[in-house]
Order: structure tokens, then C-alpha cells, then sequence
């Protein structure tokens, strides 16, 4: 028995010493995981026994929220509980979209891009009007639709329920934080949903959209759209604004929707072409451009060994130029992209250009893989396109964990590190991101030297503006 507790503390003490080794080669993960990766903490409430009541537990849970995220300075702290408990005050009379809208406004009064309630519902839970809408720089369009409105693809929309469409977008923007272009993007989720839009005092109806349209032909016209509710049973997957765009069916649609774009296959624009695929890249005139979505290291994409495979075909010869399009990137793991960030520009010719194409919809670690390419390209480095969907200094990260309501669901992400990819915030701000001591580099200005966006005449003519351009110069 003595042999047993003494092998017993042997083992004991090999663990503890391996454990310490461990740590200490880690150490830099584990205050990672520790200062910015926090678990949410779900709440614990009885049973709730009426709605009232699950109004009142969501409420009191979304108060703890703060403790998680960090993007609020004090006076959007305090007009954060000031807006909570106002809503408090409703409880009995809240229906599910002004609940929805109220958690929304909550998370962006923090004005920051990573603080926002998940998008989800909006495809997902509340009805819509069977119409999809996208912004172009002529206005907001109808897209796609379902076949009974087939005639409205294509219609330009002046105005909803009265209000022209800039100042709806403008009154959406108070729901959701961010740049302007960002909260602009993610307005037509919003504007799609009788039941949301009269949430937001914007729609006369929960049940209607009325809509002023200039149609294909230059005749304006008025419409209401009836709402139609979702599949409760529908498991849809993630839905991103710029799949509105995709020449293919969306998985809410089936064949049973008309789209504005058609094409598929080699027909189809570089930057709608396979857009199943998480990395796509195909050499052109000397030349490779190059579009990866999510930056994530995934079984059936793996995105090191894609990159590695751009950068193998330079080893015969090297590229005229290389087009990076990070349009469609929503971000990911940053650390993932720095080794090719630092190769992609010795694979291109020392006259050659490295194109940075970016916007609204460029994200999180993909605007600093745009900071990565536009840092290490040095004079090679041109940003073309549209501004990002953030900024040069944001807050991001989270937990494993996201900050769900007990009752609702309703899901809000929050924001744990700073980032500055202009300047730096390494040694500069008491919770820079910790991977930014390693990896951040000071790349100035993010904003695109060439500025460029489509019509929607030119999207539907399967026009590539910004690779046309760049095409045009090599």
C-alpha cells in the first residue's frame, strides 16, 4: 500500500511538473484565453411562467453583458443601462421584433462592428417580404425574387412606406454599430421584414411592405408586399449580405425565385465564380488573382496549403501581378494569413503590383490581412475598391461561448481587444490584442487609393468592374 501512494505522488508530481512546462511554452495562449477569450456565464433563472417574465429574465441578463464586452467608453456604458431599463419598463407589451430591435440598439450604442446582435433571426425567425435587397452606388435594388414578383428584379427602391431609402438606412443604423458602410450593408436585412420594419416605427404594418419603385423600364410606381413567414423547421445556414448576389439558389429559395444574375461556372465574373468554395484562385495573363472567403484553417479548406499552392507556381517564374480579393472575406484567424502576406509580394515581379480589392464586406481579419498585404507589399501594394467594413482601429475576439439570452436567444457578440492597424496599439493600449504584440504592423491609411463600385446595371450585365480595371492596366 505505501508503494502505491508513494508511485501515486510520484505521478502526482510529474504532472504538476509537465503541467508547469506546458504553461510556461504556452504562456502566451493561456493569457490569451484568459484576458480575451472570457466564457459567457449562462444564466441560471427559474422556470419562467409567463412572457412577461422571459422578458423580464432576457433583460436582466442582457445587464450583465457589459462585463464581457469592452468596446464601450463610460457615457455608451451608461446610456446602455439607461436604454435596458427603459425596455424594462415595456416588458408586458413587447412583442418579439421590438424585443429583437431594442437588444439590437443596446449592443450598437458600443459603434462597433464586432458588437452586434446576431443577424440570424432576420432570415431565420421574423417574415419577409419575398424580396432580397442589395445597395449598389446607384441606389437600393431588388435582386432576387420569389416567382409571383419575378417582374420586381431589378426595380430600383425609392422608398419604404413613404420614407426614401437613405433615410430608412439611416434610422436601421441606430440597431446596428459599425462604419457606415457596414451598418448600411446589413440594413437590407432589416428593410426585407414587414414585422421588423414595423418594430422600427418604419412600416405602417407587421404584416405588409409598401414599397416606391422605379421599375426596368424608368415608370415609377407604388407596391405592397404581403409578409410571409418563415419555416420554423428550416435550418438555415449563415447568410451574408453579398450572397444576394450569388447566381445560384440560396438555400431559403429553391427553384421557386427569380435572380437577377444567372451565369455560373467559367461565364460568371472572377468574383462571383465558385462561390461554394472557400478559397477560389485561377491564373490570368501572366498574372493570379486570388479570393479567399473565410480565414479559417478547416478540413476541406485548407487554407495554408491553398496559399502555399499560389505561391509554388512563382517558383518557375514569377507573377506580372497578383490580385488579392478580400470583398467577400468576413474574417476569421489573422494568424493564418501572415506568412503569405509576407511571400505574396516576392512572388510578383519587381514591376509588378499586388491589387488589394476591399469592401464593405471586408471584415475583421481580413481588413488586417489587407494591412498585412498593403505593409509588406510596400510600393507594389495598391488598395482598389470600396471602404472596409471596418475600420483601421476596432475592438474584437471573444469567447467560445456567445452571449445568448436565456428566453429569446437572441445572440449579441461582444468585443474583448483592441486593434490599430494604422499605428499600433502594442504598448500603447491596456488590452491590445495579445497576437498584435507578435504580428501588428503600423500600415497607415487603409481607405482604397482607387475607388471603385458597381452599378447595378453593371453587376447585372455579369460586369467585373474592379478586375476589368486591373486587367486594363496590365
Amino acid at each position: 500500500m505505501r508503494l502505491f501512494f508513494k508511485v501515486l505522488r510520484v505521478l502526482f508530481v510529474l504532472w504538476l511538473v509537465v503541467s508547469a512546462v506546458m504553461i510556461a511554452m504556452n504562456w502566451s495562449l493561456v493569457t490569451q484565453i484568459w484576458r480575451f477569450s472570457p466564457i459567457v456565464i449562462p444564466a441560471m433563472y427559474g422556470e419562467p411562467e409567463t412572457i412577461t417574465e422571459e422578458r423580464e429574465q432576457d433583460l436582466r441578463f442582457l445587464k450583465k453583458f457589459l462585463k464581457y464586452d469592452r468596446s464601450y467608453s463610460e457615457s455608451e456604458k451608461e446610456e446602455f443601462y439607461a436604454h435596458v431599463e427603459s425596455l424594462e419598463t415595456r416588458t408586458s407589451e413587447l412583442t418579439d421584433a421590438e424585443l429583437f430591435l431594442g437588444v439590437a440598439r443596446a449592443a450598437a450604442i458600443a459603434d462597433n462592428g464586432h458588437t452586434n446582435i446576431s443577424t440570424g433571426p432576420l432570415y431565420r425567425k421574423f417574415n419577409h417580404a419575398n424580396v432580397k435587397f442589395y445597395w449598389f452606388v446607384d441606389g437600393l435594388y431588388i435582386v432576387r425574387a420569389h416567382n409571383s414578383l419575378r417582374n420586381l428584379v431589378g426595380s430600383r427602391v425609392v422608398a419604404v412606406d413613404g420614407r426614401s431609402t437613405e433615410d430608412v438606412a439611416s434610422e436601421l443604423s441606430a440597431y446596428f454599430g459599425g462604419v457606415p458602410g457596414w451598418r448600411r450593408l446589413y440594413a437590407t436585412y432589416f428593410m426585407e421584414s414587414p414585422e421588423i420594419m414595423h418594430a422600427a416605427g418604419l412600416a405602417a404594418s407587421a404584416d405588409a411592405l409598401a414599397l416606391t419603385i422605379v421599375d426596368r423600364s424608368g415608370a415609377e410606381g407604388e407596391i405592397v408586399l404581403q409578409g410571409v413567414s418563415r419555416d420554423p423547421d428550416a435550418d438555415l445556414p449563415t447568410r451574408r449580405p453579398w450572397m444576394t448576389l450569388k447566381p445560384i439558389a440560396l438555400p431559403d429559395e429553391d427553384d421557386d425565385w427569380t435572380k437577377t444574375l444567372s451565369v455560373t461556372g467559367a461565364n460568371a465574373p472572377l468574383y462571383l465564380r465558385d462561390t461554394e468554395k472557400n478559397f477560389f484562385w485561377t491564373e490570368l495573363r501572366g498574372g493570379v488573382y486570388v479570393r479567399p472567403q473565410l480565414l479559417l484553417q478547416r478540413e476541406g479548406s485548407p487554407l495554408l496549403e491553398q496559399y502555399q499552392e499560389v505561391l509554388r507556381v512563382a517558383d518557375a517564374e514569377k507573377f506580372d501581378f497578383m490580385a488579392v480579393d478580400l470583398r467577400w472575406s468576413p474574417g476569421g484567424d489573422y494568424t493564418k494569413v501572415v506568412e503569405f502576406s509576407k511571400a505574396a509580394p516576392g512572388a510578383i515581379k519587381d514591376e509588378g503590383r499586388l491589387y488589394i480589392i476591399v469592401g464593405p464586406q471586408t471584415f475583421s481579419a481580413a481588413v488586417v490581412k489587407a494591412a498585412f498585404l498593403k505593409y509588406y507589399g510596400g510600393e507594389k501594394a495598391v488598395i482598389i475598391g470600396a471602404p472596409m467594413g471596418d475600420g483601421e482601429q476596432f475592438w474584437a475576439e471573444r469567447g467560445p461561448l456567445p452571449f445568448k439570452l436565456p428566453n429569446s436567444e437572441f445572440s449579441v457578440n461582444f468585443a474583448t481587444g483592441y486593434h490599430d492597424w494604422a499605428e499600433g496599439c502594442a504598448g500603447k493600449h491596456k488590452f491590445c490584442f495579445s497576437q498584435n504584440l507578435v504580428h501588428e504592423v503600423p500600415a497607415g491609411s487603409l481607405t482604397p487609393t482607387v475607388s471603385m463600385a458597381a452599378t447595378y446595371g453593371e453587376y447585372a450585365s455579369g460586369q467585373d468592374i474592379i478586375m476589368d480595371f486591373i486587367l486594363s492596366l496590365e
